[in-house]
């Protein structure tokens, strides 16, 4: 009897979390709620093997609960501690490499699609963390792409600190602003916001490889401004 205890035990833990279970690191590829796209950016989840669930968006994490995954009814419910998702559970596809979640939310059909990663993405507030030293400028045309013009900047430096201030210098050293920079959850926008006055400059922010790119339209041109990473 005690053997048939031990095997029913086993065949029920195969169900729960089988070849197939979201047990592991998930990267959040996109987020679809009605016609909208509102992929969070840099979004990952941890499933645990005991019944945990970690998220976060980067290197911050912003998430600690529980989930039940129900393989026979292929549904995934999630909770904060406080009591399960007042949406419900979402209907999974799953395999070993991609995983698919919908739901209905007030009327809307949600489908979020994820990926079974070995590292947590790294989002911009992340890659942004250092010192930056302007390389060159150019403005491009935004349906071509081709360059219009070249602009001689000064080599100004960003520092930009983890908790949000930067400090900006002159080619000699010289720090000529203070301020507060701000990347959005769901955009690829930096926000620069000077103290001394409180103007704020927002760019398109991109990263390739060590180069960072500042984009603004200005015209009938988009203005680029090229950052290398300092070295040391």
């Amino acid at each position: 009897m005690k053997n048939l205890i031990l095997i029913t035990s086993l065949v029920l833990s195969m169900n729960v979390f089988g070849q197939n279970d979201p047990i592991g690191l998930w990267e959040v590829n996109e987020v679809i709620v009605g016609d909208r796209n509102l992929t969070p950016t840099a979004k990952w989840f941890i499933f645990y093997e005991d019944g945990t669930l970690t998220s976060g968006n980067g290197n911050i994490e912003n998430f600690y609960g529980f989930y039940q995954y129900d393989a026979s009814k292929e549904e995934l419910t999630q909770n904060n501690g406080n009591g399960p998702d007042p949406y419900g559970p979402f209907k999974v596809e799953l395999n070993d490499s991609y995983m698919t979640w919908e739901r209905m939310e007030d009327g809307m059909r949600v489908v979020v699609q994820l990926t079974k990663v070995d590292e947590k993405p790294k989002a911009p507030w992340d890659l942004l963390q250092g010192g930056w030293t302007i390389s060159k400028s150019e403005g491009v045309d935004p349906e071509t792409g081709k360059v219009k013009s070249i602009y001689d900047l000064d080599k100004e430096r960003y520092f930009f600190m983890w908790d949000r201030a930067y400090r900006k210098f002159n080619s000699t050293g010289q720090q000529i602003e203070t301020g507060i920079w701000h990347t959005g959850a769901h955009s690829h926008e930096i926000w620069i916001i000077n103290n001394a006055d409180n103007t704020k400059t927002i760019w398109d922010l991109a990263f390739e490889n060590d180069v960072m790119i500042w984009s603004q339209k200005r015209g009938n041109e988009l203005v680029k401004v090229y950052f290398e990473r300092d070295i040391d």
